[in-house]
């Protein structure tokens, strides 16, 4: 396999402007093709590993995938106003497997992997329930590790599975009302809690005492003084539905005015949460 090519493996192959080489391949459970990213760094070989991982998806790994997503579509039924964009059959789903009528993984991504041996898969698509945001499906050794909002996650991120993490991995989600309960007791035991305004689930908290605090390397006290006096925060008060935005997003606009301003931020904040406005 000395000799092998990118071209050997893929439809199209060819470099793109992020130096990544980029083509397509058939996802045989659904035999249909799909775009296969391989990121700088990963060789023929390990592409051709990460294929053969691909065909090696049955019915049951996708029944857990799609177990998950479930999960996911049924806590957006509860918490939004979806359904009602959707069919009724949503409302009917008996076999995990028919969540596929609202969903598809369109992309593989390859990245230069921790350990070549341990098997992986980046997949990403899209699905009805939250079309805007895309979706994001993990698995490491044989097993969905993430499975929620597209948001680039590193599949050999050793976190993933963390209970902090159970407002956005619906692999934890069976798991939710235990983790809740966990997080609050372990806020009890901390300093008071600031903004009391927002709710201890909210997103927004995630957002500023979990991804603001480590980016910032500082308390989440300290996190929420930093937010003090922004644009995003001024948004946040105006519009309490706000707080129930997937942190990730939050965090991006955080950084986007930080770096390029409220207007910008405020213009992109907008049309991330009203993508028909």
């Amino acid at each position: 396999m000395a000799d092998l090519q990118f071209t050997d493996l893929l439809q199209q192959a060819g470099p793109d402007e992020f130096g990544r080489v980029t083509g397509s391949a058939v996802f045989p459970y659904f035999n249909r093709e799909i775009e296969v990213i391989c990121h700088e760094g990963v060789t023929p070989e390990y592409a051709a590993k990460s294929l053969q991982w691909l065909a090696a998806v049955d019915e049951g790994q996708m029944r857990e995938i799609c177990q998950y997503a479930w999960y996911y579509l049924q806590d957006q039924l509860e918490a939004t106003s979806v359904g009602e964009l959707l069919d009724e059959g949503v409302e009917h789903i008996q076999d995990p497997l028919e969540v596929l009528r609202y969903m598809e993984f369109g992309a593989l991504d390859i990245h230069p992997p921790q350990d070549p041996d341990v098997p992986v898969l980046n997949l990403s698509g899209g699905c009805a329930w939250r079309e805007d945001e895309g979706l994001q499906c993990l698995l490491r050794g044989g097993r969905v590790v993430y499975l929620g909002t597209w948001d680039d996650w590193d599949v050999w991120d050793k976190h993933l599975l963390d209970e902090d993490r159970y407002l956005y991995n619906y692999v934890l989600y069976p798991r939710r009302a235990e983790l809740r309960q966990r997080a609050a007791e372990r806020c009890a035991r901390w300093e008071p809690l600031p903004h009391l305004e927002f709710a201890i689930g909210a997103p927004v908290r995630y957002f500023v005492e979990v991804l603001l605090a480590q980016e910032a390397r500082c308390t989440r006290t300290e996190a929420w003084t930093r937010l003090e006096g922004t644009r995003l925060m001024e948004l946040l008060r105006e519009d309490p539905a706000l707080a129930w935005t997937q942190a990730p997003l939050l965090f991006q606009c955080w950084c986007m005015e930080r770096d390029q301003g409220a207007v910008a931020m405020e213009v992109y904040l907008w049309e991330q949460t009203h993508p028909e406005g």
